[in-house]
C-alpha cells in the first residue's frame, strides 16, 4: 500500500513537472514565434485538463457540427473536472500545511495522500470518459489520427521516441 500511494505521487509530481516545463517551452516558443511573425498552433493542455476545442479543431481538423458537438461535450464535463482540480489543489495545499517546517504525522500524511490519489484516479477516469464522448463524434481518418497522436505523446513536436525540434535560431540584433 506505501508503495503504491508513492508511486501515484512520484507519477502525479512528474506529470506536474513535465506541465511546467511544457508551459516554460511553449512560452518560449511563443515569444520566438510572435518575434517573427509566425502564427502557432495553440498549445496543449495541461494534466488533467480538458483539451481546448481550438487544439482539437486545429490538430484533427474539426468541421463546424463536430467543433459544435465537442464544445457542448466539453461545456458540460468542465465543471466535474474544475471541481476535481479545485479538490486535488486543496489536497496539496492541506499536504503542505501538515508537513510544514518538517512536521510529519504519518496518519495525517497518509490520509491525505489517499485523498489525491483517489482524486487523481476520478481525474483520470473523467478525462477517459470525455475522451470516449469526444471520440464517438470523430471520422474514421480523425480517430486514427487522434490515436497517433495519443501514441506519440500528444501533439506537440517531440513525442516518445522522436527527435526534439531544433533550437530556435538567435535572434538578429
Amino acid at each position: 500500500m506505501r508503495d503504491r500511494i508513492a508511486i501515484i505521487l512520484s507519477i502525479a509530481a512528474l506529470v506536474v513537472g513535465l506541465a511546467l516545463f511544457t508551459e516554460a517551452q511553449n512560452r518560449q516558443q511563443g515569444a520566438n514565434a510572435a518575434q517573427q511573425g509566425e502564427r502557432r498552433p495553440p498549445p496543449p493542455p495541461p494534466p488533467f485538463a480538458l483539451p481546448r476545442i481550438e487544439h482539437l479543431a486545429h490538430d484533427l481538423n474539426l468541421s463546424d457540427a463536430q467543433e459544435a458537438q465537442i464544445k457542448s461535450i466539453l461545456d458540460i464535463e468542465r465543471p466535474v473536472v474544475d471541481a476535481l482540480m479545485r479538490k486535488l489543489d486543496d489536497a496539496h495545499k492541506q499536504m503542505d500545511a501538515v508537513t510544514a517546517n518538517g512536521q510529519f504525522d504519518e496518519t495525517q500524511v497518509r490520509a491525505l495522500a489517499n485523498q489525491q490519489a483517489q482524486t487523481v484516479a476520478d481525474l483520470i477516469v473523467e478525462q477517459e470518459r470525455v475522451k470516449s464522448k469526444i471520440y464517438t463524434v470523430l471520422t474514421p481518418e480523425q480517430r486514427t489520427e487522434a490515436d497517433e497522436r495519443h501514441r506519440r505523446g500528444g501533439p506537440h513536436p517531440c513525442g516518445p521516441g522522436d527527435e526534439p525540434p531544433p533550437p530556435p535560431p538567435p535572434p538578429d540584433n
